[in-house]
């Protein structure tokens, strides 16, 4: 099915809508926790995560509630995705998540018919990155392999003469916009605006979530 932002989904149940759909949403989501028969064993003890992981699958469920029911995979493993990949690749973490905010609100089935040749997955990887991470077609929902190809994309313009210049002409997120403009004449500053103020959204959610712990270290 085609929306109005040009993302293909796969089929799906029937949506239920208003109060019975978040109804069901809040049974759902209850059970999932109280069991923990959804997640693997060494996932179980939420207490385990690290807290930016506990953090993104928290906001993943602010920003898009229906996905716990109908992908709690990419629910629960996007966020692990992207912090493993952030971690072994000195990428900031912050950054990949608002990518996949911005780009699909963390949809790991989305595919767009906007860009040419397609764009896929929760990062929408683009076809003319395929020299840099490979055909984006496949397993384009596995939000492991989604994880590994935007690190990969972020990697190649961290890179580029591109990104000096942004840098000299004192972008604050200047890989964040880089990820839409690439190698255009011009930025998209209007793209470049959005990423940069959902940056400072997560960066001050997180501190806020921070700041009682660090106190309790002290």
């Amino acid at each position: 099915m085609i929306g109005q932002t040009g993302f293909i989904r796969a089929p799906r149940p029937r949506r239920r809508s208003g109060a019975r759909w978040y109804a069901h949403g809040l049974v759902v989501v209850t059970a999932l926790v109280a069991s923990g028969a959804s997640f693997p064993p060494q996932e179980q003890d939420v207490r385990a995560q690290p807290a930016e992981v506990r953090f993104m699958q928290q906001h993943i469920q602010r920003i898009n509630p229906a996905l716990i029911v109908e992908d709690e995979h990419c629910v629960r493993m996007l966020p692990w995705s992207i912090y493993r990949q952030a971690e072994s690749r000195k990428l900031d973490w912050r950054m990949m998540f608002v990518l996949a905010w911005q780009e699909s609100d963390f949809d790991c089935h989305a595919k767009s018919l906007l860009d040419r040749g397609g764009a896929y997955g929760p990062f929408q990887i683009r076809r003319l990155w395929e020299p840099i991470v490979g055909d984006p077609r496949s397993r384009y929902y596995d939000p492991t392999l989604a994880a590994e190809r935007v690190a990969g994309v972020l990697e190649y313009y961290r890179a580029t003469d591109r990104y000096q210049e942004l840098v000299r002409r004192r972008f604050v997120y200047p890989l964040l916009c880089l990820y839409n403009t690439g190698e255009s004449a011009e930025v998209n500053m209007r793209y470049c605006k959005d990423v940069s103020e959902k940056m400072r959204q997560i960066t001050r959610s997180w501190a806020r979530q921070r700041a009682p712990l660090r106190l309790a270290a002290r």
